[in-house]
């Protein structure tokens, strides 16, 4: 692409042409123009000397007008090619500053949904007890991450203190982050008998039995179930008799 450097360069070689052009138009116009008027008293010696100039001076003020014309038309390429060239220059800083926004916006937008989450798990703990079942993830590798028995709602996900982001099911430490999964990946949550699913329009997807979840729609999770999330996998398991504890 044309620099705005070189651009510049063109445009004041341009300019200097054009200035220079315009002198040597004008004082051959003088020249060409006092030749005539002194033709008009000359003797006939002298007047073949001065027209055989003024024929020179003709045919040199029709080159110097046509390079003259060359260099306008140059100049006018090439300021118009800056211009866009400095239009494109803003649009790329309007860019740069609406993506420094855009990653101010989405870090606030992940903080206060993990606030949301903590104040929605308050307010659970506050509306009585519930019976929920002790459950269980369980690995392919036999590993089993024991699902928690205090609540009947729990955000699954990796830890991001950063962000102060701390999920009930941490599979950090599993090494998940590698696997897809994200900070808020997916809620689990038991309500009316049964457990429900949720992704939380995670980067890399939620999967039960090998079905795309659509993103914020509770999804009925089956004991057994093979949940999938991002690349991370796990099986669904009853663990022992529901037990009720005081949420």
């Amino acid at each position: 692409m044309t620099t705005r450097q070189a651009l510049a360069q063109e445009i004041a070689d341009a300019q200097r042409t054009i200035s220079a052009l315009t002198e040597e138009i004008a004082a051959t116009r003088g020249y060409i123009s006092a030749n005539e008027q002194a033709l008009q008293n000359q003797p006939q010696s002298l007047r073949a000397i001065t027209e055989e100039g003024l024929a020179k001076a003709r045919a040199n003020l029709s080159r110097k007008e046509a390079e003259l014309q060359i260099a306008q038309q140059t100049l006018a390429s090439a300021q118009r090619t800056l211009a866009k060239v400095e239009e494109i220059e803003r649009k790329q800083a309007e860019i740069r500053t609406l993506e420094q926004d855009l990653a101010t916006i989405n870090a606030r937008l992940e903080r206060t949904r993990s606030e949301l989450s903590r104040l929605e798990g308050e307010l659970l703990a506050m509306t009585g007890p519930v019976a929920v079942p002790a459950c269980a993830l369980v690995l392919n590798d036999g590993r089993s991450i024991t699902l928690p028995t205090d609540r009947s709602e729990m955000l699954i996900g990796c830890q991001d203190a950063a962000d102060n982001i701390f999920p009930d099911v941490d599979l950090s430490s599993f090494d998940a982050r590698t696997t897809g999964v994200s900070r808020r990946h997916a809620i689990l949550r038991y309500t009316g008998g049964q457990w429900m699913l949720t992704d939380l329009g995670s980067a890399n997807g939620t999967f039960v039995n090998d079905k795309a979840l659509t993103p914020h729609t509770p999804t009925v999770l089956p004991e057994g179930s093979i949940v999938r999330l991002g690349a991370f996998v796990v099986t669904f398991r009853s663990m022992a008799p529901s037990k009720t504890v005081r949420l």
